[in-house]
């Protein structure tokens, strides 16, 4: 009688462990480490479109988000490689390809998302055909958007770019009309803004016009974005399959982040969308 009740006790213990191994196994298993994303950004537009129509979707799913400013384009795609951050939002393919390029980094586009266009400024001209002749015209230093200042301007009819050299590595040396004598000066596209009280006209990235408190339609004109510079979600290449890389591109493609870039009173309304948007 003794030995049943002793074994019908262990028994009892035996399936209360069991019980108790299986809530805590339970509980182990619903307790998923924090999922931090470090998403590298430059001052202005797409920082604040990252924070405002991307980051809400992505801590829905458990991410803690944290922003990591940069003050210039390069950082930002050295600071992705070393793993500093897991991503960034601040450029197009066509720079971000370059750069990679350039200085062998494993770098890769996920996602465009809609994009500010290069504007021409002037505090002193009303309109392109207010420009004087001998004009001093101040572009961007680094050769992709250089290139692209050079192809905006072209695009007004107030130079030419020689039809023998590629619009992709058009330069101010490159042209085969330049009627008005516009005199170029390189600046680092981030100060391009501040040119403006000592240039007669500076094309500016959208970005950099609308962060110095620019607006883009003061502008004498607005770039027709061709494709290749379109703005986007870039990653480590061993990244783009992953997770967090899915994540993302679920919530640039959700009815929540067209709300925001929609809204009347957003800065966004005026960007020129991707043709997947």
């Amino acid at each position: 009688m003794k030995t049943k009740r002793i074994i019908g006790f262990i028994a009892i213990i035996s399936i209360l462990l069991i019980a108790l191994t299986g809530c805590s196994s339970s509980s182990a298993a619903t307790t998923e480490p924090a999922k931090v994303l470090k998403v590298g950004v430059c001052a202005g537009p797409y920082g604040d479109m990252f924070t405002e129509a991307i980051q809400p979707s992505l801590e829905e799913k458990g991410y803690t988000v944290e922003i990591v400013e940069f003050s210039d384009y390069v950082q930002p795609n050295k600071a992705l490689a070393a793993g500093e951050i897991d991503l960034n939002l601040f450029q197009h393919s066509t720079y971000l390809t370059n750069f990679a390029k350039e200085n062998n980094l494993d770098l890769t586009f996920i996602k465009e998302v809609p994009t500010a266009a290069m504007g021409i400024f002037s505090e002193k001209y009303k309109t392109i055909n207010d420009i004087e002749d001998g004009a001093t015209v101040a572009i961007p230093n680094d050769a992709t958007n250089l290139s692209r200042a050079i192809r905006v301007l072209a695009q007004t009819n107030i130079i030419t770019i020689d039809p023998a050299v590629d619009p992709k590595t058009a330069t101010q040396n490159t042209l085969s009309s330049n009627p008005k004598n516009l005199q170029f000066v390189e600046i680092e596209a981030p100060q391009l803004p501040r040119s403006l009280d000592s240039v007669g006209i500076a094309v500016i990235n959208g970005n950099y016009a609308l962060s110095s408190g620019l607006n883009l339609s003061d502008a004498l004109y607005n770039e027709k974005l061709s494709e290749g510079y379109i703005n986007g979600v870039a990653v480590r290449i061993e990244d783009k399959d992953s997770d967090f890389a899915k994540d993302v591109i679920a919530a640039i493609e959700s009815d929540d982040f067209k709300k925001v870039i929609e809204d009347p009173t957003k800065q966004y309304v005026s960007f020129q969308r991707p043709s997947d948007y």
